[in-house]
C-alpha cells in the first residue's frame, strides 16, 4: 500500500538488514557518531556503515551527548559550535534531512539558573546551528520531552515557542506520542505549528513498538492527514531481544492501520 507519509525506523544500519521494503528510512542516534566523532579518521568507518546502510539515513535523534551542556553557567560557545559544525556537515553529506533536538541532559536547566536566560541560550545554539544548517537544506527538529528527561522544552506548544523565537528556515518542530501521551498534551495542539511540523517519533504502550498495547496511533494519525503532513515517521522505541522481528510486526500494523 502507499502509505500518507514515508516511514522509518530508530535503529543502526546493521540492525535493519531484512527490513528494506517494509520501511522507507532509518534514524540513528547521533550525537557520539555524527559529532562526537572529532577526528575525520575516526568517523570515516562510521560514516562508511551509514552510507552502506540497506535504508537510506534522513534522520538523527539524540543530536546531543548530556556533557555538553547548552544552557547554564559553563557553556562552552566554541565547543558547542564546533559540534553543530561536524553534526550539520556530516548529517548533510550522508544525505539526512532532520537532525532531532531532544537531547534533555544537554539542555536541561541547572537548579537556580534563570529560566529566561536558559531560553535566550536555547535560541542561540539553534541560530548558531541554523547558520550551518540552511544553506545545507538540513532541520533541527524541536522535541518536547516529558518531565522526567528535561526539565524544559515539555510540551509541543513549547517547542512550537522555541522555533518561532529563533525563526529560521532550519529549526522546526516534532512530535513524539510518547511525550504526549506522558504529559496529557492533545494532539489537537499539532494544529497551531501544522506549517512548523517536520518529523514524527511513534511507539506503543510502554514505550515499545507499535502494536504492542493500545496506545492511541489512530488519533494521531487522524490529526496529522488532517493537516496535510507529509514528513517522516520513525518508530523510536524501546526495541526487545528480536528488533527485526518486532519492527515488521509493527510495519504490517501501521499498515492495516492505516489502510
Amino acid at each position: 500500500m502507499k502509505r500518507p507519509f514515508p516511514l522509518g525506523v530508530s535503529a543502526t544500519p546493521d540492525q535493519v538488514t531484512s527490513l528494506a521494503g517494509y520501511y522507507d528510512f532509518i534514524e540513528p542516534p547521533g550525537a557520539r557518531v555524527l559529532a562526537g566523532l572529532g577526528d575525520e579518521a575516526a568517523y570515516a568507518p562510521h560514516k562508511a556503515v551509514l552510507e552502506a546502510s540497506s535504508l537510506p539515513v534522513k534522520a538523527f535523534n539524540v543530536l546531543f551527548p548530556s556533557e555538553l551542556k547548552l544552557v547554564g553557567d559553563m557553556v562552552d560557545w566554541e565547543r558547542v559550535e564546533q559540534y553543530l559544525d561536524r553534526a550539520v556537515n556530516r548529517a548533510a553529506d550522508l544525505g539526512a534531512q532532520v537532525l532531532v533536538f531532544g537531547s534533555g541532559g544537554a539542555r536541561n536547566i541547572p537548579d537556580g539558573f534563570s529560566r529566561t536566560v536558559a531560553w535566550g541560550q536555547l535560541v542561540r545554539v539553534l541560530t548558531l546551528g541554523a547558520r550551518y544548517a540552511d544553506p545545507r537544506g538540513v532541520i533541527f527538529a524541536i522535541e518536547g520531552l516529558r518531565r522526567p528527561e528535561s526539565n524544559v522544552i515539555n510540551s509541543f506548544t513549547e517547542a512550537l515557542q522555541l522555533a518561532r523565537d529563533v525563526d529560521r528556515q532550519s529549526v522546526r518542530v516534532l512530535a513524539d506520542i510518547f511525550h504526549f501521551v506522558e504529559e496529557g498534551e492533545p494532539f489537537d495542539d499539532i494544529r497551531q505549528g501544522a506549517d512548523w511540523l517536520v518529523h514524527v517519533h511513534i511507539s506503543g504502550d510502554e514505550r515499545r513498538y507499535p502494536g504492542y498495547g493500545r496506545y492511541p496511533l489512530r488519533e494521531l494519525f487522524d490529526v496529522l492527514i488532517d493537516v496535510g503532513y507529509q514528513g517522516g515517521v520513525s518508530i523510536e522505541c524501546r526495541w526487545g531481544d528480536d528488533l527485526a522481528s518486532e519492527a515488521l510486526y509493527a510495519a504490517g500494523y501501521l499498515d492495516a492501520l492505516l489502510s
